[in-house]
């Protein structure tokens, strides 16, 4: 019910209306004019903080004090509602139904002669950044997926139980909402303010009264579809709300675009105090880590990659493949002939990445230990902190001392391009640490990816001058690189292309992934694991950029099941990756590794390769989110150590089409790996099998070809024909 106080009409809470307060409210200009307020925002309605005397004590409150409007408006206004008394009355709602917002305290209002010359409205003040602010804090501090994630777990919800119980914001953007923490720094429900433009209804919104909300907020289009997804409880939208809330985003965000031609004067003097355009920083710099996988996010949505697309760059690749592909065609084919034809010493040519963190360091040092101390891969991650630094030196020291090879992949961010200095400086302080204890460093990676903060050839030559300096420097460190991913080889012939001029790297690495694709041997294109492998050999042998050597810095599968620890999931599990339940059964993990493996250095294309990596739920051999508990790609990995780690490869038998025969060498002793595509076979025409076993190392007694290899200590093996 409205009240006066003094020249107002308005309504206090009655948690709050004391005689104390009534007599502060009487005298609201006096009152705010005491020098003891704080502004909290700017703009024609404003906001300030000030103290109020209740029961004696004081009450930080915020004081909303909305500006003079019109006569058509107050005229309006007079005969329904003023913003104060709306935003009074929503808050109230949203308070009673814990819905999150601010305690409201009163609404005044001061009309004369028709007009309204005063009109405030008065809560609780909550002592917590909007949405806006925190999402600005996390681009450009915290850079932390994890985090942003949290954060979207809480509001995307308290918006969806806004919609369910009939309340429409009306202008829910980000600076709208309050995202408080608790005294531990975890993120609380949000709190929902400036509602004076609010509407209720008795039943749950509409979709045409949702998509008006939630076109509002802002956030980059990969998060942008998680937070749709988790506001309809894990749900894709409706196709009805979905196709109506990008009308309505399209519409609004098209408004918001064009006011430098509504409002020139306004536009004009952002230019002149050289305020940005938007809060928040470019699309190309957001750049967030996710520690479950190890890997950046995707951050973009494809329309907002497309935009920032270099045309010129895709089109330059394009006329080097072409430029380049009748001669690579030529090294291909003699490559892809050469397939197995010569003999192939395994020692060292298997490595292992570990996880330089002292959480992980002893219980990945006694499993190292297990697995017979093969090579070691060691990353170095620009976007950490020194102290993460220091202990990866430490831990490639440890290795050196234990006579253990050690490669290095140093990995840039957005920041390292945005920040040339602190690039040069980060690769001088690692090669100067590890240099002389190290195989190999690999510089930059995944260069052919937005996420990892590469968008065009300049950023690559950029990230990549420096080696001219530290070649110099350390001259007995060889560099390689340029750490392209998947099967798409016109960006690796790009990068060649564009290293500094007079650099010429010590081998050719490369992320090889197959995930997608399941079994090793399946083809992509025409383009199983050894063909692309094959290729990638004939790069190598055509570059004068680069020595002939095929490194594989980077591979796994990913495991079924692990939701958001898979790489390709992260960071949240979609109703389709629920649905269709990607990646790869442990058995099948660890079958597909010892192919993968087979495959690559026996075919003589390949150098080494390195697992990436021990330790990882989603992808690792062993699951450090149970114990460091080994899967069955550990015990796999460890017989094939134990057994053929010193051996060498000697030859490929002919087998009909999906099986594979392999035999190596081990002084006197000859080994048998066999395998095949799907199903089982008996390994017929064998004489003199001394013994047999499974992949995992136990005895078997009949020979076989089955999708997991097996291996038999031979003396003689007839001639196979197809």
């Amino acid at each position: 019910m409205t009240e006066t106080f003094g020249r107002y009409v308005g309504k206090i809470a009655s948690r709050f209306d004391t005689p104390e307060l009534r007599g502060q409210l009487s005298s609201v200009p006096q009152w705010l004019g005491s020098g003891k307020t704080l502004p909290l925002s700017h703009g024609s309605d404003q906001v300030l903080k000030a103290n109020l005397s209740i029961d004696g004590k004081p009450v930080a409150v915020a004081i909303k004090i909305f500006s003079r409007q019109g006569l058509i408006k107050d005229w309006y206004d007079r005969r329904h509602e003023s913003k104060a008394e709306r935003s009074y009355a929503a808050a109230e709602f949203l308070h009673q139904q814990s819905l999150g917002t601010a305690e409201p305290i009163a609404w005044l209002d001061h009309w004369q002669n028709g007009r309204l010359l005063e009109s405030y409205y008065l809560c609780i003040h909550v002592s917590a950044a909007c949405f806006r602010d925190a999402l600005i804090g996390i681009y450009q501090q915290e850079r932390d997926n994890a985090v942003l994630m949290d954060l979207l777990y809480q509001v995307a919800p308290a918006v969806q139980n806004l919609h369910e119980a009939g309340f429409m914001h009306g202008d829910l953007g980000n600076q709208n909402i309050l995202v408080p923490k608790s005294a531990a720094g975890e993120w609380l429900p949000p709190l929902f303010i400036d509602l004076n433009r609010s509407r209720r209804a008795l039943v749950p919104l509409g979709n045409r009264q949702r998509a008006h909300d939630l076109a509002r907020i802002a956030l980059p289009g990969g998060y942008l579809d998680i937070f749709k997804m988790i506001y309809n409880r894990h749900q894709d939208l409706p196709e009805d709300l979905a196709s109506l809330e990008q009308k309505a985003r399209q519409k609004f965000w098209g408004h918001r675009r064009r006011s430098r031609w509504r409002h020139p004067i306004r536009f004009l003097k952002r230019l002149r105090q050289r305020e940005p355009a938007s809060p928040y920083p470019s699309e190309k710099n957001l750049w967030l880590w996710d520690e479950k996988t190890s890997q950046p996010t995707v951050v973009l949505g494809r329309e907002e990659k497309r935009r920032h697309r270099n045309i010129s760059d895709i089109f330059s690749a394009l006329a080097r493949g072409l430029i380049a592909s009748p001669s690579l065609y030529l090294r291909y084919r003699r490559s892809l002939a050469a397939s197995y034809s010569k003999p192939v010493a395994l020692k060292d040519r298997f490595g292992i990445a570990l996880q330089p963190q002292s959480d992980y360091i002893e219980q990945e040092w006694a499993l190292l230990n297990a697995l017979g101390n093969p090579p070691v891969l060691v990353r170095f991650c620009h976007h950490e902190t020194p102290e993460d630094w220091q202990t990866a030196i430490a831990l490639v020291e440890r290795l050196h001392l234990k006579n253990i090879r050690v490669m290095v992949a140093i990995l840039q961010d957005r920041r390292s391009v945005l920040n040339p200095a602190s690039w040069r400086d980060f690769l001088r302080m690692v090669v100067g640490a590890v240099g002389d204890k190290v195989t190999q460093v690999e510089i930059t990676h995944a260069r052919n990816r937005s996420k990892w903060g590469i968008w065009s050839r300049r950023d690559f030559k950029d990230l990549m001058r420096p080696l001219l300096e530290l070649r110099q420097e350390f001259p007995n460190v060889r560099f390689i690189g340029p750490a392209c991913i998947d099967f798409e080889y016109l960006p690796v012939l790009s990068a060649l292309a564009d290293l500094p001029k007079g650099l010429r790297l010590n081998g050719l690495s490369h992320l090889l992934y197959v995930d997608r694709r399941g079994a090793p041997e399946n083809k992509q294109g025409g383009f199983s694991t050894l063909e692309k492998s094959a290729l990638l050999k004939a790069i190598a042998d055509w570059s004068n950029r680069v020595e002939s050597k095929v490194i594989i810095s980077e591979v796994n599968w990913p495991i079924q099941g692990a939701g958001i620890w898979s790489p390709i999931t992260c960071p949240y599990e979609t109703e389709q990756w629920r649905r269709d339940k990607p990646g790869e059964t442990e058995l099948d993990y660890a079958n597909f590794m010892l192919r993968f493996l087979a495959l690559t250095v026996c075919s003589g294309h390949v150098e080494s390769v390195y697992w990436w990596r021990l330790s990882a739920h989603g992808y690792g051999l062993v699951d450090d989110q149970n114990g460091f508990e080994p899967r069955p790609a550990f015990n796999a990995l460890k017989f094939f150590l134990q057994l053929l780690g010193d051996a060498c490869f000697i030859k490929k038998h002919e087998t009909p089409l999906g099986q594979y025969l392999l035999e190596f060498s081990r002084g006197a002793e000859r080994i048998l790996m066999a395998w095949q595509t799907s199903g089982e076979s008996p390994l017929d025409d064998c004489e003199q099998i001394k013994q047999g076993w499974d992949a995992f190392g136990a005895s078997i007694e009949v020979p076989v070809f089955r999708e997991s290899p097996t291996y038999y200590s031979i003396e003689a093996i007839k001639s196979r024909a197809d």
